[in-house]
């Protein structure tokens, strides 16, 4: 069995949503997997079944550091990095030595996101946009020496790396078919919105909060689980929506987080109109459905060629009238038909969005580089 090394960008307790399912699970049925992790609290390799944990100062020599534990890189034939464009230049100027296949994963276009940032928070400027030009070229370079380049979707490949030759394999976020969830029941007549996630200046959620201020029903609520609990309820508190509407929670896990899902009938991933939101699903999204709850979601080109409006999912503009319309609509649709669209957007991205797959096609790329 060929062997493959997966270089991270995660911490090594963080939460694995992309990596755990399709890199620990599916993906070692085809290939032996060991993956990279890295921890700002050791000073030595740490090492549990198959995943190497790398002390983050020993990142810009990792190599020796395996190596120092008996690892030998040679015996890998694929190292595969993801997002790190410094691990990147690192492993590929050892290409040669180890005779090793190198492939780069994108999952999000973070230089671009930064920038981004900076323009939503007014931090934007010349010299950040044409260091996000230099950056972006360079990384363009080196992934061109590259054997395989693995981004979120085609349309995140052409919108910012439009110049790669190299084979080009997609792996989109996608479903773990052993991590369904049971939607559950509930008799009230109340439709319970989810919203999972950071809220920030980038992300507009204010546009969501003031659409709901503007609808005439009064049978729903909001919950929001996220990370910064106190930054959401001030971030809440500036709007001008019925407090005891919302409850604002924190799931630690991946199960409290389907769970926290599970009891609310409709999820929300509205983002604005902007590039690093409209080249690929949300992973929110996945989760929504992996919990059996359909979704209320961006009207963009990635969404679109998955669900179709009012069977599986809402797709809705970016907008206070539109998301509106599109809430009042949702509150007046029966609970059965709501957990129906859940059911059928579940089974469409078994079909079309299903990591198991997806790792079988992986593997076969992978052995034809």
């Amino acid at each position: 069995m060929k062997k493959i090394l997966y270089i991270t960008d995660r911490e090594e307790y963080s939460e694995h949503n992309f990596i755990g399912p399709l890199f620990e699970k599916y993906l070692s049925e085809y290939l032996q997997v060991d993956i990279v992790y890295f921890s700002s609290y050791k000073s030595y390799l740490g090492q549990k079944d198959r995943c190497l944990i790398i002390p983050e100062f020993k990142k810009k020599n990792m190599f020796k550091c395996l190596e120092d534990n008996d690892i030998n890189i040679s015996s890998y034939d694929y190292i595969i990095v993801r997002n790190m464009h410094d691990v990147l230049k690192y492993v590929l100027e050892n290409k040669n030595k180890y005779n090793i296949k190198v492939g780069f994963r994108l999952s999000f276009p973070k230089i671009t996101g930064e920038l981004e940032r900076a323009k939503a928070e007014n931090r934007s400027n010349l010299v950040k946009v044409i260091n996000h030009k230099l950056r972006t070229y360079s990384k363009s370079q080196l992934i061109n020496q590259c054997d395989i380049f693995l981004p979120t979707s085609k349309q995140m490949q052409e919108v910012y790396y439009p110049n790669i030759k190299t084979k080009i394999f997609v792996i989109p976020s996608a479903i773990d078919p052993q991590r369904l969830h049971d939607k559950v029941s509930r008799n009230d007549k109340k439709i319970i919105f989810a919203y999972e996630g950071t809220l920030s200046k980038l992300r507009n959620f204010e546009v969501v909060l003031e659409a709901f201020c503007t609808i005439k029903k009064d049978n729903w609520e909001l919950h929001i689980s996220t990370k910064d609990m106190e930054y959401a309820k001030e971030y809440v508190k500036s709007s001008s929506l019925n407090q005891d509407k919302i409850k604002i929670s924190k799931a630690t896990t991946k199960d409290e987080l389907l769970n926290f899902i599970t009891r609310c009938d409709v999820g929300l991933s509205l983002l604005p109109d902007i590039s690093i939101f409209n080249t690929s699903v949300h992973l929110k999204i996945m989760d929504y459905y992996t919990s059996g709850v359909p979704s209320l979601m961006s009207n963009n080109a990635q969404n679109s060629s998955i669900f179709t409006d009012e069977k599986d999912a809402w797709l809705c503009d970016f907008n206070i009238k539109a998301i509106s319309q599109k809430l009042e609509k949702i509150i007046d649709t029966p609970k059965d038909k709501i957990r129906a669209m859940g059911k059928a957007g579940q089974e469409r991205l078994l079909d079309v969005r299903n990591y198991k797959i997806i790792a079988k096609k992986l593997s076969n790329a992978l052995n034809e580089i």
